[in-house]
């Protein structure tokens, strides 16, 4: 759908979920550039699904894998692999069947009472074959996949998205993949619609057999495990809180909660902690933005494509969101032909 606002010509991508008729991207007949702005999980993967379809790439960022800041983004993010419910909901009825994701997982199986899996207190629950990842050892992995390919980097900050362009001045676009960042680098209406999700989590020694994931009532309780680097226990998810400091109330409800869910990684009743961190998810009103947009800069019309907005499901969408937007990058580029 093409729409004006504000004087600038706008392209929607109206659903960033993956689809047949979505993910055929072609290769570029030139070799264009384009300014990937962000190094999160969603920057990255996009600057390597652009350099895969012949897309000559720069990532622009403040922060790269390894960094540890708040800003950056979330580190811990995995995918449990046991679902336990202590109470009814719409999603338990008719064992689970109504649960959209049931037919994509191997494996999946209800759980009731008698079974091992299952804790005495708990109402229902599933299990399923998913993985798990390292999310530092992945995001190196995209960086370094991405430079096989001939990536340039760049470290700096921008006040602007059109300051992209100062940086990288053969730029056809820009590629906004910067989360939370975009509330300085978009109008006061779209800005009013991002908002951070306040998540709380410990790093515990050891390895947990499965990963687990609790919800009760008013809460959500989880432990996954990191290859090779321990278990993460959680959570809380609280909207629109920006506080960075760790509450070590709740860090003492989270280990209670978890200490159910993994027994195995208890040394005299207690796990061993590593360490604590806060984290801020991007989240947006309405979900995740694809949409592109063209614009007057330095006297060239250029685009510019915003991606973000994923909440904490950026590492489980990241490669299907990323072919939406090359794949709507695509199509604007070649109406302009």
């Amino acid at each position: 759908m093409r729409v004006r606002e504000g004087g600038s010509e706008v392209c929607r991508q109206g659903n960033y979920v993956t689809s047949k008729r979505h993910t055929n991207i072609t290769m570029s007949t030139e070799k264009r550039e384009i300014v990937v702005l962000g190094a999160g999980v969603i920057g990255l993967q996009t600057a390597l699904t652009l350099l895969e379809s012949g897309y000559s790439v720069t990532i622009v960022a403040k922060y790269w894998p390894g960094d540890e800041h708040i800003d950056y983004t979330s580190p811990r993010y995995l995918i449990p692999s046991t679902y336990i419910w202590d109470h009814p909901t719409p999603e338990t009825a008719n064992s689970g069947a109504s649960i959209w994701w049931s037919t994509l997982v191997p494996t999946f199986t209800p759980l009731t009472h008698p079974h091992p899996l299952l804790p005495a207190t708990a109402h229902f629950g599933i299990s399923y074959k998913s993985f798990s990842l390292n999310p530092q050892k992945y995001l190196t992995y995209l960086l370094s996949r991405s430079a096989d390919h001939g990536v340039k980097t760049h470290t700096h900050e921008v006040d602007s998205l059109a300051e992209v362009f100062e940086h990288v001045p053969d730029a056809v676009g820009v590629v906004n993949c910067t989360g939370l960042g975009a509330i300085d680098l978009v109008g006061p209406v779209e800005a009013d619609k991002l908002f951070p999700t306040r998540g709380q989590t410990i790093l515990v020694r050891g390895e947990a057999e499965m990963a687990r994931l609790r919800v009760g009532e008013g809460y959500i309780a989880y432990v996954i495990r990191r290859p090779g680097d321990g278990t993460i226990l959680g959570g809380c998810k609280v909207d629109g809180d920006w506080n960075a400091e760790v509450d070590k109330e709740l860090s003492k409800v989270i280990v209670e909660r978890c200490k159910i869910l993994a027994p195995e990684l208890l040394v005299d009743g207690e796990f061993e902690v590593i360490s604590e961190q806060v984290g801020r998810r991007p989240s947006r009103k309405g979900g995740p933005r694809i949409e592109v947009e063209w614009k007057e800069v330095e006297g060239r019309k250029r685009f510019i494509c915003h991606h973000y907005g994923h909440s904490g499901a950026g590492y489980q969408s990241s490669v299907g969101s990323a072919r939406e937007a090359v794949a709507l990058i695509q199509r604007e580029l070649e109406k302009q032909q």
